[in-house]
């Protein structure tokens, strides 16, 4: 029961159509990121998973992943952007900030590598080896222990993705140890990524997986469908549907005692 209760944060994949185009400075192509990035993380922020869009409307930011203050040729750079809500991009993403400003000869690299034009871009939508090599810079970096959305992050050691679960008894997100082995390192890496976005402090932990339970409970194990506030919740009511009404009464009771307890 204890695995089965370990949701698996799933990776962002971003389907960006030949047809349109994407940017981050023209407001039409502004938009058009915005509206892929958002049908990839359901709505929701990347980093976070709480709920960005709202009745049809977008509330949240594109957030440059590797920081556009590094080089000009990242401001436009599509691979590097992701979607975030206003916290993890304007507060918890800037923490130390300008001492993650990259080397000089790792920038050099990525300028000299890079085909991208800064006046006439190139409609790039996957990372290139350029953007991938000044990821690994950047990640080499003290306070750069970031899952950068929407490219992720893979273990220097093991080469395998840096995952997150939530663990739903225990109300906690911890680096994904049921599909993957991290080396020290890695699994530290992954505790700062939870730790700088306040994943699990409970001032901002979520408390919508409460109220769902209590909802399955009373209502005799319906599973109810609607606009989850977070993804957790989404991830959570897509794996209890396939039980019986009665097996996820008692799959909630279990799990709303344990939160009982926790809050």
């Amino acid at each position: 029961m204890e695995n089965y209760l370990c949701l698996d944060i799933p990776g962002f994949h971003v389907s960006y159509k030949r047809w349109k185009k994407y940017g981050y400075i023209k407001a039409e192509e502004k938009e058009n990121l915005k509206e892929a990035l958002s049908l990839a993380s359901g709505g929701f922020c990347m980093y976070c998973y709480s709920r960005v869009e709202v009745d049809r409307k977008q509330h949240g930011q594109l957030e440059h992943a590797i920081e556009k203050n590094n080089s000009d040729k990242l401001v436009e750079c599509i691979p590097n952007i992701g979607l975030a809500c206003s916290d993890c991009n304007s507060r918890f993403k800037r923490i130390g900030e300008r001492k993650r400003k990259i080397a000089a000869g790792a920038l050099s690299q990525f300028e000299e590598k890079s085909r991208c034009e800064v006046k006439q871009r190139k409609q790039c939508t996957v990372a290139c080896r350029a953007l991938r090599e000044l990821q690994a810079a950047y990640h080499k970096m003290p306070g750069a222990e970031i899952i950068l959305q929407p490219m992720g992050a893979t273990g220097r050691c093991s080469e395998e993705p840096l995952a997150l679960q939530y663990n739903v008894l225990k109300m906690e997100f911890q680096p994904n140890t049921n599909q993957y082995t991290y080396s020290e390192e890695e699994f530290s890496f992954i505790q700062q990524h939870i730790l700088r976005f306040h994943l699990n402090d409970p001032r901002y932990r979520t408390k919508q997986l409460a109220d769902f339970v209590k909802i399955v409970i009373d209502s005799g194990g319906n599973c109810p469908q609607y606009d989850y506030n977070n993804l957790i919740v989404k991830l959570f009511a897509d794996k209890i549907r396939e039980k019986t009404a009665e097996e996820r009464v008692a799959i909630c009771s279990r799990i709303y005692s344990a939160i009982f307890l926790k809050i």
